[in-house]
């Protein structure tokens, strides 16, 4: 099922396609329809192959769109998700608090993703589902646990609840400005690039 935002009356400068991995049942569906509907809904069937949804976000002085491409975590789908990771922008890659098990597989999704994107593509790691838990001593894994994965790999990182929505919209916030400060790096140096060719092909025509 494809859902898309309400056309707004504005349209945004740039849209960003962003890719969600991880294993099944870690809550990427409910993420998506918290931050797209600010709603929970609990009771979602299993994703088969990929889903998308557009959404705009305002970033101070200007609007992006994110194209939010929620894949099946079955290994059965894996093949066609490795698809999808093809020309993404950013990935987010998430795993359950409370299992131990979707966080350790988290490091074979990174080597799934590594190899299917580019070297400037913005990652981020999300432990979902903390509204389970009263505080980080009920807890096997911790938040020094993910921060420290996401450090290793240079991730931006977050913990949320899609059940409560806490940390939803702040994380898609910190992606896309970073999505947009990547850009804009991008677009300056090719533009220092640019003036370098001109300036080469001035000083050879002056001869």
């Amino acid at each position: 099922m494809i859902c898309l935002q309400p056309r707004p009356d504005y349209s945004p400068e740039r849209i960003f396609k962003v890719v969600f991995v991880g294993d099944s049942a870690v809550g990427k569906t409910c993420f998506l329809h918290r931050f797209c509907h600010n709603r929970f809904k609990p009771l979602f069937n299993a994703t088969i192959g990929v889903d998308f949804t557009v959404k705009t976000i305002r970033l101070q002085n200007r609007v992006v769109a994110v194209q939010l491409w929620d894949t099946a975590g079955q290994e059965r789908f894996r093949s066609i998700t490795k698809q999808y990771f093809r020309k993404a922008d950013g990935v987010i890659l998430m795993y359950d608090v409370t299992s131990e098990q979707s966080f350790l597989n988290v490091r074979n999704w990174i080597d799934s993703v590594k190899a299917g994107v580019d070297e400037n593509c913005v990652m981020c790691l999300v432990g979902n589902k903390v509204d389970l838990f009263a505080n980080d001593h009920a807890r096997a894994l911790t938040f020094k646990h993910g921060q420290k994965l996401a450090e290793e790999f240079g991730m931006l990182f977050f913990e949320t609840s899609a059940f409560t929505g806490y940390n939803v919209n702040d994380c898609m916030k910190a992606v896309a400005m970073r999505l947009q400060e990547r850009e804009d790096e991008d677009l300056q140096e090719a533009l220092k690039l640019d003036m370098g060719v001109q300036g080469k092909q001035r000083s050879w025509c002056c001869l």
